[in-house]
């Protein structure tokens, strides 16, 4: 099979993107625990000024359960696409079974996160985050399963 300059291109740009993502994903989880804090802080300061925008008596930042659960949203949020850039690069190696190799791996990446994170001040390794990722990688499986859905539709139309 002979690749194209553009196969290659995508091939080269896939593994890239995923390389950049997983680094970024190690750069927040090796900051240590009042770093963390403070930019869990920032989200939560501006999605509070963003919802200020529609009522100025809102104020979530008050509210300790905001910014758990933005903590959480962020995780889902990472892992959402750290899902669809690993499919994608299975995708470009035409790699068999990659729903379920990419969930795998995020699993995988989850953990290993979660096990560095034993070894950075004022942080903790919690199972519980783990789980919170691997929700994120199943949503990205069910977007992904939609947004082929719908292109099959459109197709027949």
């Amino acid at each position: 099979m002979n690749l194209t300059k553009q196969d290659k291109r995508n091939k080269i740009i896939s593994i890239i993107l995923l390389i950049l993502w997983l680094s970024l994903i190690f750069f927040f989880s090796n900051q240590n625990g009042e770093l963390s804090s403070n930019s869990s802080s920032f989200v939560v300061n501006l999605v509070n000024e963003f919802l200020q925008i529609f009522n100025p008596k809102i104020d979530i930042s008050i509210y300790p359960v905001t910014v758990f659960i933005i903590r959480k949203l962020a995780h889902m949020f990472l892992y959402f696409i750290l899902y669809l850039l690993t499919y994608y690069v299975m995708y470009q190696f035409n790699i068999e079974k990659r729903l379920i190799f990419s969930l795998l791996f995020c699993i995988f990446y989850a953990i290993t996160d979660e096990v560095h994170q034993l070894f950075i001040n004022e942080r903790s390794g919690q199972m519980t985050d783990v789980l919170v990722d691997t929700l994120g990688s199943i949503i990205a499986i069910i977007f992904l399963k939609l947004v082929n859905f719908f292109k099959r539709k459109l197709r027949k139309t």
